[in-house]
């Protein structure tokens, strides 16, 4: 393993937290947050990396964007009432149950789900990135806030592509070529 700051595909695993269009519709830059969340499981696919995904209220709220339900087809989808997805008993074993050490967080809000989740994760020990283009909230106030408290709490700030390249590590790794349509 490589610095903890830095991704590593053999210890990572991805989370995508409640990218729901009812909620997109008030958020800040949601076609990033999207687009940027398509490409994080499009190289969790090639890396053969855990994703796990959670939907806020599905009965009030709906499933998954489209774009994303297409990305992720057969994944678990853990539904939730609470704001950090470790309220989710289910999904608390799945990530025990993944081994894995480093956890990518991407979805929204910035500053209430993925910013709880992160603190919990974090106090579980776990190596926490957010994909800072991968994550937004209602406003860019609030964005900034999440992304400052998860900051200072010890979460690495990261960007899609930057977690990508790190998952790769080296161009003459097989999945390179397979990398490279993505982040294009």
């Amino acid at each position: 393993m490589s610095h903890p700051n830095i991704l590593d595909s053999s210890y990572a695993m991805l989370v995508v937290i409640d990218v729901q269009d009812s909620l997109l519709k008030a958020i800040h830059q949601a076609d990033r947050v999207i687009a940027n969340t398509v490409k994080l499981i499009e190289a969790a696919k090639v890396f053969d990396i855990p994703v796990l995904v959670t939907v806020q209220y599905p009965e009030k709220l709906g499933g998954c964007t489209e774009l994303v339900a297409t990305a992720l087809k057969d994944v678990q989808v853990f539904p939730k009432t609470a704001f950090s997805c470790l309220g989710c008993k289910e999904f608390a074993q799945h990530i025990a149950a993944t081994g894995r050490r480093q956890v990518i967080l991407c979805g929204i809000e910035a500053h209430v789900c993925v910013n709880q989740t992160a603190h919990d994760l974090l106090l579980r020990g776990l190596r926490v990135h957010v994909a800072r283009d991968a994550v937004s909230s209602r406003t860019a106030e609030n964005y900034e806030v999440g992304i400052g408290k998860m900051r200072d709490s010890g979460c690495v700030i990261t960007s899609t592509e930057t977690a990508i390249f790190e998952m790769t590590g080296d161009a003459s790794r097989a999945e390179f070529k397979r990398i490279l349509p993505i982040v294009k």
